[in-house]
């Protein structure tokens, strides 16, 4: 059997939406494919040094992290790249945010700390990502990196800002990210890094950030609770994550 990359989305995909624990039968399939000579990769929209914390605490077999949504990459504890989101956009967005009265904040390093300018941003989103520190002196024009934007933001209410040029996503009612949508594209290029073919990759996804790497270039699986625009792109759907969607597949296809 050739030797496959696997990347694996986190939250949905590995975890259980109903109890926010990787099932047993998920480790099982992990741990299987690393035994039958595949690798397997962590791939996620997190912030590095989160996607990291995430792979000690749970205890998984992850030596390869892609991270930041695609912008940064790390084998065995070292990171071979990290970007930042290119910042003339989001200087120019965040003057629009200032200009209509809509209150903001922004991730700048390799740290679960985000700041704003002012303490509005915490009265308007319940936001628990990270904790926010209040920086009167941030403007936009003061920011040279920024890796995340968090702006106030209920369901439907999208439309109302001018959100042109910057990548986004939504994962709760309070707020939307602005950060990198590029999970094809950093695996990719570290695919290109390791001088493998791409046919040879496997992405397991669950929801809209997923959809950047399921790409025809590859093997593409959709759990069961996956959202359905994830499942029309998908080679294949198993079952549930709660329904040993993970173990599912590998089985179904001969890698383990």
């Amino acid at each position: 059997m050739e030797t496959k990359h696997f990347f694996f989305d986190y939250d949905g995909t590995l975890t259980s939406p109903l109890t926010h624990k990787v099932p047993e039968s998920a480790r099982r399939a992990l741990d299987a494919l690393v035994q039958a000579g595949h690798t397997v990769a962590l791939c996620t929209g997190r912030l590095q040094c989160n996607a990291m914390e995430l792979v000690a605490a749970s205890e998984l077999p992850f030596t390869t992290v892609v991270a930041d949504g695609g912008n940064s990459v790390t084998v065995d504890d070292t990171i071979l790249w990290m970007d930042p989101l290119p910042i003339e956009p989001v200087r120019a967005l965040l003057r629009r945010l200032d200009r209509d009265g809509i209150p903001w904040s922004v991730i700048t390093d390799n740290e679960l700390a985000r700041y704003a300018p002012s303490d509005e941003f915490e009265r308007r989103s319940p936001d628990y990502y990270t904790p926010t520190y209040v920086r009167p002196d941030l403007t936009p024009e003061a920011l040279d990196r920024v890796f995340k934007v968090f702006v106030p933001c209920k369901p439907g209410e999208e439309r109302r800002l001018d959100l042109s040029g910057v990548p986004w996503v939504r994962y709760n009612p309070y707020s939307i990210y602005v950060e990198p949508i590029a999970k094809g594209e950093g695996i990719k290029r570290l695919m290109e890094h390791l001088d493998a073919p791409l046919k040879d990759v496997v992405v397991f996804g669950d929801g809209m950030n997923d959809l950047s790497m399921f790409l025809p270039d590859w093997t593409s699986i959709a759990l069961g609770n996956a959202c359905d625009e994830l499942k029309e792109r998908a080679t294949f759907v198993t079952s549930d994550v709660d329904d040993d969607g993970v173990l599912r597949a590998c089985s179904q296809f001969g890698w383990i």
